[in-house]
């Protein structure tokens, strides 16, 4: 059996996964041509190439910005979505959407549309991130943080700080922060990817996040690697997303393994599943070739399911299915690579 073949019949958590940068593309070039715009807007909703940074990799949701904003088109999504969650053995997926309308009204008919396409058909739990840009001003941020805490316990469970890290501060967004946090949503924000290790201390100091997204240039600072593993902060990290936006040079010198064996929490994730053109599975495939065993990558594993947004029932009886059913699974994919 090929080893993607054995990864994708392990169960799975995601905590990092955008949906405009994981619509189909067959889905994608459709709406574009029922929108009556050119389908070649598609053409840069592909795969990222590695090495063209964080800027250029944003660029290519200009087709999601086109079409995706009726309530209709992100429930087909999120529902497409989920069903290639399923084919890859994701159990427990949370998806970062922010519903792109400034109006209350249609915000809420969009994160009730997404809701609805969450639960179609057969897949994993799906739970749902907002999260406010960096470059917005306090006002838009706080506005955005009270329409989320009105969905908070239904369906949405965390608020995010977004962003370029290395073009735009951050402290403006706190009082956004602390109005989601007071709602009961778990707090998490972008840094170490635009930007070095002190974009990830700011992130501490600001927002006390309980995750850090990607955080994969901590790695350059020791004093940061020993807080954020005292911290039991979690890393949700995403290889094949780092090497394309920079943030690595290639994949063989990804901190993932390293900061994995330091004792840190750190998880795999695909960023962006269509713009990387990448699956949880194949994230999974990629470290082990880089030399991550079965107890390092079950590790990893329950490290994310211990991260996950979820009550302590919740997220007990997913560590539960993690530890069930990957030790002998894994134990028969070692062997047969011997």
């Amino acid at each position: 059996m090929p080893r993607i073949d054995s990864f994708r019949q392990l169960p799975k958590v995601e905590l990092h996964l955008h949906v405009p940068g994981s619509v189909r593309p067959a889905t994608m070039r459709a709406l574009l041509v029922e929108e009556g715009l050119s389908a070649a807007l598609a053409d840069g909703y592909t795969r990222a190439t590695d090495g063209e940074g964080l800027t250029a990799y944003l660029t290519r949701l200009a087709a999601w910005n086109a079409v995706v904003w009726t309530p209709e088109r992100l429930a087909r999504v999120v529902a497409e979505l989920r069903a290639d969650l399923a084919a890859d053995g994701v159990v427990y997926a949370e998806l970062r959407l922010r519903p792109p309308s400034e109006d209350d009204g249609h915000w809420d008919a969009l994160m009730e549309a997404a809701v609805a396409g969450a639960i179609q058909g057969d897949g994993p739990t799906l739970r749902f991130i907002d999260y406010v840009n960096r470059h917005w001003s306090p006002e838009r941020a706080e506005n955005e943080a009270r329409r989320a805490a009105a969905w908070a316990g239904r369906g949405l469970v965390g608020f995010d700080v977004s962003g370029d890290e290395s073009a735009y501060d951050a402290a403006h967004l706190v009082r956004a922060v602390r109005l989601a946090e007071d709602a009961g949503l778990a707090i998490t924000a972008h840094a170490g990817e635009g930007a070095g290790a002190a974009s990830v201390w700011a992130a501490l100091d600001l927002f006390a996040p309980v995750r850090i997204a990607h955080g994969v240039r901590s790695v350059e600072d020791p004093w940061l690697v020993a807080e954020l593993r005292d911290r039991a902060v979690h890393l949700e990290m995403a290889l094949t997303s780092n090497v394309q936006t920079a943030a690595v040079a290639d994949l063989a010198s990804h901190p993932f393994a390293a900061l994995l064996r330091e004792g840190l929490s750190v998880g795999l994730s695909t960023d962006c599943r269509t713009l990387s053109g990448t699956t949880l599975s194949a994230e999974y495939e990629v470290i082990h070739a880089l030399g991550l065993l079965q107890a390092d990558l079950a590790r990893a594993t329950e490290h994310a399911a211990g991260a996950a947004f979820l009550s302590d029932e919740q997220r007990q009886s997913l560590l539960d299915l993690i530890r069930a059913t990957w030790v002998l699974p894994m134990q028969a994919l070692e062997s047969g690579m011997s």
